[in-house]
């Protein structure tokens, strides 16, 4: 760890910018079917109605970004990074559903690095810790507002005995099982890491008790727990990696509006803003759920696409696989997009109605009746109330 505290804060960022290159490369591999046109889960683009890149042309896409990412894991070069923030935004824009909390946080990241030359011996000694700066307040927003989402009944209800069950084996008779407000514990000790990182003499504590909790969320995720998300599994590497290079033995005060530089300050403003408040939004579903970081609390809807004998002719026969057990529709069947989006894509469904509406229209194209198609996004609990019902006029 000294030896940790000793690292100037150029490596540091050095060995940040590799670290986040190489895992989004592998977050990409991972879930390689999200990053190509040929595939039978619909596109949501930025812009209803667009058309997707016909092939080969989504797979040059793909092939560009994977080669300015190894471009960037070679080298260190403004031009390098700013080339891969365009590609990312380009892919984003092309399919809403890749704006994944992870590829969302990497572009934060990397964002100030295309500010200004670091190569400069001047720039680097002005700018270095003005940047460490601007990835605390990253931090200081994940986790505090990460904590704050999971103060809901759902999470009590839903999550926590989940991770109880998958991860440490414990059974419903258990008396954590019985006391299940003890999960706001962990909730809390996920909004105290986002606070602690604010001040330099709670810092290093608050990093420890992040990569403890990174560790458990990758046992969970892994073969040792029951959560198929594996594809956050190099995102919390990559949030270990931010959390301990970016913090760790790190006495500066988080400055908001630091004087170094003058790209870099108003970066700095408008990373607060995105971060910091505009999440409170999502109380009020103002604002998207994952831009607030509002994950593994299921208070986020879950899509199902009900659909009457008559459409059921005219769907691609492997969608069957995706059938839920469900009575939202009389004489016909209901397809859990949850399920088939981890199935094909290896990620969850983007949850914002606008992405709901994209996945709809796939099921309203023609030849396929209108009428034959109901789309449903649910949320936890499923009681009255509590679920949107909508129909391919509405999308």
């Amino acid at each position: 760890m000294q030896k940790l505290q000793n690292l100037d804060v150029h490596r540091r960022i050095l060995i940040l910018h590799k670290i986040i290159c190489v895992l989004f490369l592998t977050g990409i591999a991972i879930s390689l079917p999200l990053w190509h046109g040929q595939r039978i889960f619909p596109l949501a683009p930025a812009v209803a109605g667009l058309p997707s890149l016909p092939a080969p042309l989504d797979y040059i896409l793909l092939a560009l970004l994977v080669g300015v990412l190894a471009l960037n894991i070679a080298r260190f070069r403004r031009f390098f990074t700013a080339s891969l923030l365009g590609a990312m935004a380009l892919m984003v824009f092309l399919d809403q559903m890749r704006l994944q909390p992870w590829v969302f946080i990497y572009f934060l990241a990397l964002f100030p690095l295309t500010l200004a030359d670091f190569h400069n011996e001047k720039t680097r000694r002005k700018l270095g810790l003005p940047l460490l700066g601007y990835l605390q307040v990253l931090l200081v927003g994940v986790y505090f507002w990460s904590g704050l989402h999971k103060f809901t009944q759902s999470f009590i209800d839903f999550v926590y005995p989940l991770l109880l069950k998958g991860l440490f084996r414990v059974q419903d008779g258990s008396w954590l099982m019985e006391h299940r407000q003890l999960g706001y514990g962990a909730a809390a000790v996920e909004l105290l890491i986002g606070l602690g990182l604010i001040f330099p003499k709670t810092r290093n504590l608050a990093v420890l008790g992040a990569v403890l909790m990174h560790l458990l969320i990758i046992a969970w995720v892994s073969p040792l727990g029951s959560n198929p998300n594996y594809v956050i599994i190099p995102w919390n590497v990559a949030m270990i990696s931010l959390v301990v290079l970016g913090a760790y033995g790190m006495k500066n005060r988080i400055s908001l509006w630091p004087a170094a530089h003058a790209d870099l300050r108003w970066a700095t403003a408008a990373l607060a803003c995105l971060i910091w408040f505009m999440p409170a939004l999502n109380l009020d579903n103002r604002w998207d759920a994952y831009l607030s970081f509002n994950l593994y609390t299921e208070r986020t809807p879950h899509m199902y696409v009900a659909l009457r004998q008559e459409a059921l002719q005219q769907i691609d026969p492997r969608l069957a696989t995706y059938f839920a057990d469900a009575s939202l529709i009389e004489e016909g069947e209901v397809i859990d997009v949850e399920l088939w989006s981890f199935a094909e894509l290896n990620v969850p469904v983007y949850p914002a109605r606008r992405v709901h509406k994209a996945i709809g229209r796939y099921f309203c194209r023609s030849p396929i009746n209108p009428d034959q198609v109901m789309l449903v996004a649910y949320k936890r609990p499923f009681v009255e109330g509590n679920y949107e019902v909508f129909f391919c006029k509405d999308c």
